[in-house]
């Protein structure tokens, strides 16, 4: 069994302020139950509570938004056309039949995820963590002090974090060398902007529906 020397008190105390700031926030991202640490964007939330629109889960819908620039008109009829059930909260769609505005921005930034793991799981979850590789960093917690060695070598291999329960650092996470940009990195946040909303005491938002141009659907992400 690996038992790694523990880092001392005030690193200790800075993780969540300096490793993964944010809100911590339960959410199935993935197929995975982890707690994602959120940066919310205040601008993008108030605009969004103003419209009446909630998160927008659908990655064909995201995906298609990237293509356009934020709050600026665009020439592009084809897409003025597929983007026709879209609510001005999401877009907006020139009177001419030609120029759309693209309104919806990200919500969130996630900064880490932490995937918990019970005594027996801990390879397990550090493979469930390193889903996340070209999206956030990410931390294994564990349960208990004592690490197996299989587990502290893969995570060291897959630059995923290890935290005990305090939490404090055993072994620091890597930044993602690569950041994956579509629209299923940018559902994971949509997911985490949901499960934050539903957390709210005063929630009153609601998911808009946000039918994607090709039909596609929230299927292939848990």
């Amino acid at each position: 069994m690996h038992r790694p020397a523990v880092t001392s008190s005030p690193a200790s105390q800075t993780f969540f302020q300096n490793d993964a700031p944010g809100t911590p926030v339960d959410v199935i991202l993935l197929g995975v139950r982890v707690t994602a640490y959120a940066v919310i964007n205040v601008a993008e939330h108030s605009r969004r509570e103003a419209a009446g629109l909630g998160a927008v889960i659908n990655p064909a819908l995201l995906d298609r938004l990237l293509d356009l620039p934020v709050d600026m008109s665009v020439n592009d009829p084809v897409m003025w056309t597929e983007m026709a059930d879209q609510p001005p909260g999401i877009l907006e769609r020139s009177q001419d039949g030609t120029r759309i505005t693209r309104r919806l921005e990200s919500p969130l930034a996630i900064t880490g995820v932490v995937v918990k793991a019970a005594p027996g799981t801990e390879l397990r979850a550090v493979q469930d963590a390193s889903l996340f590789a070209g999206f956030t960093r990410r931390w294994v917690e564990v349960a208990r002090g004592k690490v197996p060695d299989a587990a502290m070598l893969e995570a060291k291999l897959c630059g995923v974090g290890v935290l005990d329960p305090g939490p404090r650092v055993l072994l620091p996470a890597e930044k993602p060398v690569t950041l994956t940009v579509d629209g299923w990195s940018w559902l994971l946040k949509e997911k985490t902007y949901r499960s934050w909303l539903s957390r709210r005491p005063d929630n009153d938002a609601t998911e808009s529906p946000a039918p994607a141009t090709d039909g596609a659907s929230e299927a292939r992400e848990g």
